[in-house]
């Protein structure tokens, strides 16, 4: 009897999970359900949207519904939403409104994403406050936004900072309202931080120290602990959730409200995978559960879970946390633990001072600034984390310390990696190497 995938949402993690199990086993019968009417979609390139960079709503999917139909047999069933799910019996049931579906299977994925939020103690609704989610409703926010003059942006994260540039390069006035002393605080200790608030400020009103503690007039006043903001909207971007609702009851959960899995990416119930956004994860460097809501971990969760599904054993080693942004031409991006990270582990750390360089060699016309800052082990020196910032090559640095992480490198593992040098892209004393030499004399 021919064996049945069912996969619950068409995102990053399910139709990499879908394609994998339809490669190793060409026989399965495979369908996924996806609530909207985008399958393999990128929810990043909200902003981008938003500022004018492209207007082909199209652009957000990698594949179409019908790509994955046509050319890897899978059965995609667009606009219909999994509002049942009975693991006892392995049924679920979709529907759209109007039309219901009841469907069996034999392995369930589930793979329904992160949804935005909410400030909890408050309960705000107008037409002019609005949240940040799905690329299949950005043309409607799109339409809803740009009309408005000042927007009032609540969280300086990294979708609030992108918003912000997006919204500025649409020529319209932000305030950026942030609870904590320095923006994108879930990526940077304070002394890098506070680098790139001064940075952002000179483009944006930036309120920080500031907690919202009402919004009224349909989302044109924003009340907090210090002042009083009348705005013509409000943008709500205090982060994401795990999107558990159909499973709280059903399945085991774990780290910040995830769905629990193993290397495998098995759930506590036999036959049923979750991957991406609403699974949780280990983090390599601490071996404790993590959650890390990017597409990148989330297309490689589901090719594992995929791949387990038909049958090919395969373990999912966990994250280091990786993360990029950007503000006009300035990078930020973190990889593995901060300062802030490693004591809420009871790790001892030291670090190097914030380097400062240039990101050519100084006869080199162009470029501009790069910060770097490294952290490791106390007495070990095992790399632990860094946090880089500058006008180029940032990501390049970024993933090459990720390999450094995952492979467990100390300082002077670091120190005598043979980095690559051009004077056009970089100094011959590469910044993150003068880091490392920095914990190297510490110790």
């Amino acid at each position: 009897m021919t064996e049945k995938l069912v996969v619950i949402g068409g995102g990053a993690a399910g139709m990499s999970g879908a394609s994998r199990a339809r490669r190793l086993n060409p026989s399965m019968q495979i369908t996924v359900y996806e609530e909207t009417k985008m399958v393999s979609h990128a929810p990043c390139g909200i902003p981008y949207y938003i500022e004018g960079l492209f207007s082909d709503e199209g652009l957000f999917m990698t594949y179409t519904p019908s790509f994955f139909k046509e050319k890897r047999n899978i059965n995609v069933v667009t606009n219909f939403k999994v509002t049942e799910v009975d693991l006892q019996d392995r049924i679920i049931v979709a529907e759209n409104g109007t039309d219901k579906i009841k469907d069996e299977y034999d392995y369930l994925l589930i793979t329904t994403g992160a949804k935005p939020k909410k400030i909890k103690q408050l309960s705000f609704e107008g037409n002019r406050i609005f949240y940040i989610h799905h690329p299949a409703h950005a043309t409607e926010l799109k339409n809803k936004l740009l009309p408005l003059n000042k927007i009032a942006i609540i969280g300086g994260g990294i979708l609030g900072v992108e918003l912000a540039e997006a919204l500025v390069k649409q020529n319209k006035k932000v305030i950026l309202i942030q609870l904590p002393n320095y923006l994108l605080n879930k990526l940077l200790d304070e002394d890098m931080g506070k680098i790139i608030t001064d940075y952002i400020s000179k483009y944006v009103e930036v309120k920080t120290n500031e907690r919202v503690e009402d919004i009224r007039n349909e989302g044109t006043l924003v009340i907090t602990d210090k002042n009083k903001y009348e705005v013509d909207g409000v943008v709500i971007s205090i982060g994401v959730e795990p999107n558990t609702d159909l499973f709280k009851d059903k399945l085991e959960l774990g780290f910040a409200g995830t769905i629990k899995v193993n290397e495998y990416m098995q759930t506590s119930r036999k036959g049923v995978y979750a991957a991406g956004d609403v699974a949780e994860a280990i983090n390599i460097i601490t071996r404790k559960p993590d959650w890390q809501p990017f597409a990148p971990v989330a297309n490689k969760m589901g090719f594992v879970a995929g791949s387990n599904i038909a049958g090919k054993a395969m373990k999912f080693p966990g994250v280091v946390g990786t993360t990029i942004t950007k503000f006009n031409d300035m990078f930020i991006g973190k990889v593995g633990l901060t300062e802030a990270d490693a004591k809420r582990f009871g790790i001892k750390t030291i670090s190097s001072p914030v380097i400062k360089a240039r990101t050519r060699a100084r006869y080199y016309p162009g470029g501009g600034d790069i910060y770097v800052k490294l952290i490791a082990e106390e007495g070990t020196l095992r790399i632990l984390g860094a946090e880089i910032i500058g006008y180029e090559e940032v990501l390049g640095r970024l993933n090459t310390i990720a390999a450094a992480l995952y492979k467990g490198f100390t300082a002077e593992d670091l120190f005598f990696t043979e980095m690559g040098y051009l004077p056009a892209i970089t100094q011959v004393w590469d910044p993150v190497i003068i880091a490392t030499r920095y914990l190297l004399k510490a110790e």
